[in-house]
């Protein structure tokens, strides 16, 4: 939780208005062109709560990697990948998410921007001292966010994002709060 809450206040920290005013500008900020062909790519961390059966659950980082590409003041296309693994004294819970994302930027502040990923994903609950699978499966998701972009030079944005994931998986429960955050480098 003590993680959680530090999380939460610095983000609230790299969002606030002072720097924003005062930081690097987005490309989307300067020019006109709309033809302007715009891309990113780079890692990204999720934090997810999750529980399986046998009373097997927690909080979850998920470390992945996401880019998009698109044109200047319309929506962006991209391609997301995440894996993560949540360890227990006896059980182990390996999950993988993978899909496409869309998004774009509020007209009004281009800071602000809302994306929507959908897919599909695998889990596996296993026990940690024979290997023995005890639960297995997949899932599809959609996941719509509110993604919030801090540039730190021309080329390299921060985003942090908040959003919910829909998601059904036999007898885990995926679906839930979803906070990220991601490191882009490219054409902002």
């Amino acid at each position: 939780m003590k993680r959680f809450l530090l999380l939460i206040f610095m983000l609230g920290q790299a969002l606030s208005p002072g720097f924003a005013k005062t930081g690097p500008t987005l490309l989307i900020d300067k020019r006109a062109d709309q033809n302007m062909f715009i891309y990113g790519i780079g890692p990204s961390v999720k934090y997810k709560r999750v529980s399986a059966p046998h009373d097997f659950g927690g909080d979850m980082a998920i470390w992945g990697a996401r880019m998009f590409a698109g044109k200047m003041r319309d929506p962006a296309l991209g391609l997301v990948y995440q894996a993560g693994t949540l360890n227990g004294n006896s059980m182990k819970f390996n999950l993988e998410m993978g899909g496409f994302t869309l998004e774009d930027s509020f007209r009004e502040d281009s800071r602000v921007k809302w994306r929507a990923s959908f897919g599909a994903g695998t889990y596996k609950l296993r026990t940690l001292s024979s290997g023995l699978v005890l639960n297995k499966g997949s899932f599809t998701f959609f996941e719509p966010m509110v993604v919030g972009v801090l540039p730190l030079s021309r080329h390299i944005v921060l985003e942090f994002s908040t959003g919910y994931t829909f998601a059904a998986g036999n007898g885990v429960r995926i679906e839930g709060l979803a906070l990220q955050w991601e490191l882009l480098f490219g054409k902002l």
